[in-house]
């Protein structure tokens, strides 16, 4: 990320804050109304709380991508049209020019924030960024979630939902081969039926490698078991290995496709002493199996190499995500840094949206419905731009990481969170 890029965005950090809409609640993070937004000079008949005026609409959701007006009435969305009268709205934000998407997704990330070394802060890679919900991918285990909810979940300001580590130890210490013990069926299974409203899958970070086989088949059988009696999906790391593979359904979901190859890594060529010329048939069968992929850039799961390969092939993974994706100068970035690179490596402005977006809403069972902005959901909305310039991004690469320049990045401007400022423009 181009230096003077990183000060702009710590700029607009500082200058963050909560808006309260009249009669929506508040948050508390200061009061002070981003400038864009103007209040009507007589408000008192005023149809709807919030305007989001004149920005490009994307929501594939509703095969949406064009110039409307977005109105919030009541922390929900109310309308979208085309030039919606400003007198009908108490506040209104004037996003022309911007990019108005649903709240972001992030469906893998590690935000156990103090409690785990891998931990990040929710709200930096999350409502400061357009993401209003976050994944957290398997940081816990069962005997640490429920002080992942006490401590993090109940007090951050994004959406947190989780998926609960096989392990009861949680990650990210090599976590299933360390003691047989920590497989625990029956803690698995009593902490998901204590946390059903936030525990939305099971993740298994198995190894994937071919001398590692039995052993993560055996796991993955015994998460298959959990998982089918929960009725929930399994989140695996990658591996090309057809009978590892054999055990997922429809339904669960493949991470980590464009991974460094080595000794106890694949990606979607396969494995160091095997990368194919085309992405392997076993994972070009996923989606006829119904089986979701999660792709990764920015982190130690990424080599350019693999990714550009890949996306020239026209394979391209159904999600988007961050698993703590970092700048250059190693802070957690949120998902509009992979989201950037995606749209380097050749994805439309709308296919990059629909995987933060649709995509991952559907990948999961969530408790309300995110990712659209249809009339009558969540007033979770994005506002974005595209900054031009020169940006440096590396990748996984070791011991020296590979770069690659880009012309384009995505920028938060605004977030909205059920109708409510969470970060002004």
């Amino acid at each position: 990320m181009a230096r003077s890029t990183r000060r702009v965005f710590l700029g607009q950090l500082g200058a963050a804050g909560a808006v309260v809409m009249p009669g929506l609640g508040s948050l508390p993070w200061g009061a002070r109304a981003p400038r864009a937004v103007a209040t009507a000079q007589d408000s008192s008949g005023a149809t709807y709380d919030l305007l989001l005026a004149g920005g490009r609409v994307i929501d594939p959701a509703q095969g949406l991508s064009a110039v409307r007006d977005v109105a919030i009435l009541h922390g929900r969305i109310a309308r979208i049209d085309e030039r919606i009268p400003q007198a009908q709205a108490r506040q209104v934000f004037d996003a022309a020019g911007k990019i108005v998407t649903p709240g972001l997704i992030d469906l893998h990330s590690h935000v156990y924030e103090h409690g785990t070394p891998l931990g990040v802060n929710s709200d930096v890679v999350g409502n400061l960024s357009g993401v209003t919900t976050v994944v957290d991918a398997g940081t816990t285990g069962a005997s640490m979630f429920p002080g992942f909810r006490k401590f993090v979940i109940e007090s951050a300001r994004t959406r947190i939902y989780a998926l609960l580590n096989i392990s009861t130890a949680g990650c990210c210490t090599d976590e299933i081969y360390l003691d047989a013990r920590l497989i625990n069926t029956r803690a698995v299974l009593r902490v998901i039926d204590a946390h059903r409203d936030l525990i939305l899958g099971i993740k298994v970070r198995v190894r994937g490698s071919h001398e590692d086989l039995a052993h993560d088949i055996s796991v993955m059988k015994t998460a298959r078991e959990i998982a089918d009696q929960a009725g929930l999906p399994i989140m695996m790391h990658w591996s090309t290995e057809p009978d590892l593979l054999a055990v997922m359904k429809a339904g669960d979901i493949l991470t980590h496709p464009f991974n460094p190859p080595s000794e106890r890594t694949s990606n979607v060529f396969g494995s160091q002493l095997t990368q194919a010329d085309e992405v392997l048939p076993q994972i070009q069968a996923l989606t006829d199996r119904g089986i979701f992929t999660d792709g990764q850039l920015a982190t130690t799961h990424h080599q350019w190499e693999v990714s550009e390969k890949a996306t020239s092939q026209g394979w391209f993974p159904d999600a988007i995500s961050t698993d703590v994706a970092r700048t250059p100068d190693r802070t957690p970035a949120s998902v509009l840094l992979p989201m950037s690179q995606f749209l380097h490596l050749g994805m439309s402005l709308e296919q990059v949206i629909e995987r933060v977006t649709t995509n991952p809403a559907k990948m999961l069972s969530y408790p309300e419905k995110v990712g659209s902005l249809e009339p009558g959901s969540s007033a979770d909305v994005a506002v974005l731009e595209l900054e031009q310039g020169s940006f440096t991004f590396g990748d996984g690469s070791r011991p020296q990481a590979h770069t690659r320049e880009l012309r384009q990045q995505f920028v938060n401007v605004a977030t909205v969170k059920g109708g409510v400022f969470v970060k002004g423009g």
